[in-house]
């Protein structure tokens, strides 16, 4: 597939919304602008896949709604400014093994390697995309884990008042007329504040990064219509 750089795009007179390819001597439309972020650009298609990969992951119905479409592109959004973030500041990017781990533990839910490859026919993606996709998720995963965690305490007030207004009513639900003790529980009250102050952290991040960044969201991209077949070369 053909691709433009964002001040191309810019630039274009006649669709600056859209990337060509001039083929047979005719320009042919391959793809559209759907977000741009900073001096980078987010295609349609590249949504439309990731709304594949998501359903095949959940094992959810294929949804192309506008609703869908925005909300996964803000994913991508988010993943660009942290992988621009990730190139800026050189943290370690995530080894390609890692990334054939995970594939391989998804290819473990099917009964055999052709049943796997008949569900990504099936929900139009290949085992390429799904490796890219997961590398992705790993690469958030590593900024998160090497941005936010290092700088993050918890004290023992912190602890008890998780486990006792938090988790001790839903293990009390759960198991009624049993007694628990926090020192059974403690690893998982401390991983889970953590995680909180991760969330919180990430998010804060994420609001100032997006406000420091222009990020344009071009309406056609988003509207409630079945994908288009993508063109390929």
């Amino acid at each position: 597939m053909a691709h433009a750089d964002s001040a191309s795009i810019r630039k274009s007179p006649v669709l600056p919304c859209v990337l060509l390819l001039v083929c047979a001597g005719r320009a042919e439309i391959i793809d559209r602008v759907a977000v741009v972020v900073g001096n980078r650009v987010i295609t349609e298609s590249e949504i439309l896949r990731e709304v594949r990969l998501t359903a095949f992951l959940n094992g959810a119905p294929l949804d192309f709604s506008a609703d869908s479409k925005r909300k996964t592109a803000e994913r991508l959004v988010e993943q660009r400014l942290i992988r621009n973030e990730m190139d800026s500041s050189l943290y370690p990017l995530p080894e390609p093994e890692a990334v054939d781990e995970m594939a391989k533990d998804l290819q473990g839910r099917y009964p055999s390697r052709a049943r796997y490859e008949q569900e990504l026919e099936r929900a139009g993606i290949t085992d390429e995309d799904l490796k890219a996709h997961l590398r992705r998720q790993l690469i958030t995963l590593r900024f998160l884990e090497f941005r936010f965690r290092p700088g993050i305490q918890i004290n023992e007030d912190e602890v008890n008042k998780y486990f006792n207004e938090r988790l001790t009513p839903e293990l009390k639900k759960a198991h009624p007329g049993m007694e628990f003790s926090l020192d059974d529980y403690r690893e998982q009250v401390e991983q889970a504040l953590i995680g909180e102050l991760v969330d919180k952290a990430s998010d804060a991040w994420l609001k100032a990064a997006r406000d420091r960044t222009r990020i344009e969201f071009r309406a056609a991209a988003f509207a409630p219509e079945p994908p288009r077949p993508e063109t390929t070369q």
